[in-house]
Order: structure tokens, then sequence, then C-alpha cells
């Protein structure tokens, strides 16, 4: 799940354990279990440690969960370049933007890292993004999605070659 917020650009990221690396919030689907239900989920145990709190603030976080997280955009869906592929097994994913264009809803929620998350915090988009795997070709698509500014690529430069014509006059 890609969360952003207002016109900065910024998103929810998890530094992964295992990697060291700033990442999208996400895993795997359970069998029998629905996508978006994952997506909830994942975020849930990822960046807001969910799992780890008591249970009344469990259900205000599904709660919340459950109002913000119903009108996403899905950014893509298909193979993604993971260093955990190989010839034979390969990583798929559906990757869905929730935005919040005011910046309230989503700076409500608690996040706090949990397990495999070793930090969780809002990040800025720009150039200097080192993220997880291709994670920062998701953003630049979520960029794209909002037709908003997409600081980590930089602008195309076109070849601003002068060209001029003249024309003789001749009597």
């Amino acid at each position: 799940a890609v969360v952003s917020t207002q016109s900065t650009g910024e998103f929810v990221a998890i530094l992964r354990a295992g990697a060291n690396e700033w990442a999208i919030p996400g895993g795997r689907v359970k069998p029998n279990e629905r996508v978006f239900d994952a997506i909830k989920r994942e975020f849930s145990e990822d960046a807001l440690a969910n799992l780890a709190r008591p249970q009344d603030e469990q259900s205000k976080i599904s709660e919340m969960l459950s109002e913000h997280f119903n009108l996403g955009i899905t950014i893509y869906k298909g193979y993604i370049d993971d260093p955990r592929n190989t010839d034979n097994a390969w990583i798929e994913t559906i990757a869905v933007n929730y935005h919040d264009s005011t910046g309230v809803s989503f700076s409500k929620f608690p996040l706090q890292a949990e397990g495999s998350s070793l930090g969780v915090q809002w990040i800025t988009i720009d150039q200097n993004l080192d993220l997880y795997a291709n994670h920062e070709w998701i953003i630049e698509k979520v960029c794209y999605h909002r037709d908003a500014y997409n600081p980590i690529t930089e602008p195309k430069r076109r070849n601003t070659e002068l060209w001029t014509t003249t024309s003789t006059v001749t009597s």
C-alpha cells in the first residue's frame, strides 16, 4: 500500500529488517484472503505495530483502516523486479495508492515499527530516495497517476539546438 499525503509528496515507509532499506509497507496474501484485506493487514502490522497493541487500540486502528483504506487506486499489477526473484520463482505485486489530499486523515495513524520493520516514518519524495528493490519505480508511478511533481527522475533535457533558416531575396 502506498499511502501518500498532500501535494508535498510524502509516503509511509518502513525500514526492512533483513535488507536495512526503506520500503513501501506490504507483504504476502494469505490463502483465501482478499487482496485488499491483505493490504490493510500488512499495513497495520508493518507500519502500525497493531498486533503488539492492546485489543481496544487494535479495534480503533481497524476502524480507521476500514474508513481510510476504501478508496485506493491500483497503480500497478504484475511482475516486479525484486532481489528475491530467481529463474523459477518471482514476485508479482499489486500496488495500491491511498491518498490524503488534506494531510489530515492519515496523520492520525499512530505509526510504530515492530517485527520485520526496524522503523516507520513519513518520507518526502525527493531525488535522494534509496528504496528497497524497485519501490522507487512504484513511487514514480504514483506521481504520474496523481499528476504530481516527480523529483525522483530528472526532467528529460530537450536538445535545444537552435535551427535557423535564412531567406535570400534576389532581384
